[in-house]
């Protein structure tokens, strides 16, 4: 069969093929018989060998250089051949690519395709919960860029590891352009425009809400892992996270439900999280009722609170906020004023001492650190049967 060139492009070291649907070999097959060293005949050594009416032949438009064989003479040899056509076919097809199923068609959060042609190796993530979940996820230097949060310790779990990536970002599309991402995660609140000038400078985007139960927390690690090509590190972070909720229930689990305590979150601006919320997904987790639970919540899940509806409530445990945004004393200050009010000194909680200031980082994570702060509410909550 007559061989057939066909052209070749390059982009991002990945090949795209163009040409004559006859063709028996791509260019690029030439191309790597033409330039890349080879063994020869039966002495397995490599020589210096040039043929131009050779090279006229396949196409070859540079001589060759020393130590490589005309494409014909790797004929005679078929292991040899056998060999140069595995070569080829892992070089044409990234690994990643066969196992995964790029390129990648999904819908974000919002309901908008993303298309990904191959596993992203230049993410961009904008959100705490992305960068959170990312870091444990995929090598650290996949990403050019997170949120300016992710390395605050007082509200991201994942400081350290982050402050190892250089670049700390809003959402401005000049910046992230500047990192030429192949994956931009980005919340769905976040504003539409910059969006929009994202996706039409094409850069897939992917929309992300935020998960508020543990099962929807792992769908959204899943769809993550998913996107880049980390299906099975995603399966472990869950089957860690299962493993850890599972410990913590096998000890609660022991409570009858009248013996279960009784809590509540309590902001300084006079207000409590209520059912539906990622705080009373950690409390039900804990062992622990959500003491509001049955009060209606605001647009933003709050449930506003008098401190004669939280006397009337009497909770066993009152959680109060660890950090305040902007003011670094903030917390210990609302942490001395709720405890020395005098209007609050019946409280159960202030009477036994049950009144906690939980980190934000683990008060407020939507993320696979959920599971710590489930952990960090039974131990403090239920001491005796973590011993």
């Amino acid at each position: 069969m007559a061989l057939q060139r066909k052209a070749v492009k390059i982009r991002r070291g990945r090949a795209t093929v163009t040409g004559d649907k006859r063709s028996y070999l791509p260019r690029y097959t030439v191309a790597f018989a033409c330039h890349w060293p080879l063994l020869t005949g039966e002495t397995g050594k490599a020589e210096r060998k040039d043929d131009p009416e050779a090279r006229k032949r396949w196409g070859c438009t540079q001589q060759l250089p020393a130590r490589v064989v005309p494409l014909q003479e790797v004929f005679v040899n078929a292991p040899l051949f056998c060999t140069l056509c595995c070569l080829l076919l892992c070089t044409a097809l990234p690994l990643s690519a066969q196992q995964q199923g790029y390129p990648l068609r999904l819908t974000d959060d919002t309901g908008a395709a993303v298309t990904l042609s191959a596993r992203p190796i230049r993410i961009v993530s904008l959100t705490l919960t992305t960068d959170e979940m990312l870091l444990t996820l995929v090598d650290a230097r996949r990403l050019r860029g997170v949120t300016l949060f992710a390395a605050d310790p007082e509200i991201s779990n994942v400081a350290e590891a982050a402050a190892r990536v250089v670049h700390k970002l809003d959402i401005s599309v000049e910046t992230i352009l500047s990192l030429d991402p192949d994956l931009v995660l980005v919340a769905d609140w976040s504003d539409a425009g910059p969006i929009r000038q994202l996706r039409d400078a094409g850069v897939p985007v992917y929309l992300m809400t935020s998960g508020v139960t543990i099962a929807s927390i792992e769908d959204k690690i899943s769809r993550l892992a998913l996107l880049t090509g980390d299906t099975e590190k995603g399966r472990a972070m869950i089957a860690e996270m299962e493993a850890r909720l599972a410990a913590v229930d096998r000890r609660v689990s022991k409570l009858p439900l009248e013996k279960r305590l009784r809590a509540i979150d309590y902001a300084a601006w006079g207000s409590a999280q209520g059912r539906g919320s990622s705080w009373d997904e950690m409390l039900r987790r804990a062992g622990l009722v959500d003491a509001v639970a049955d009060f209606s919540s605001d647009e933003w899940g709050q449930v506003p609170l008098s401190k004669e509806k939280i006397l009337q409530l009497d909770p066993d445990i009152l959680v109060l906020p660890g950090w305040e945004y902007g003011n670094p004393r903030g917390a210990a200050a609302f942490f001395s004023q709720v405890t020395g009010d005098p209007a609050l000194k019946g409280l159960r909680a202030v009477k036994t001492g049950h009144v906690f200031q939980m980190p934000e980082r683990l008060k407020s994570t939507t993320s696979q650190y959920i599971v710590d702060a489930v952990e960090w509410l039974a131990r403090r909550s239920y001491p005796g049967l973590f011993r």
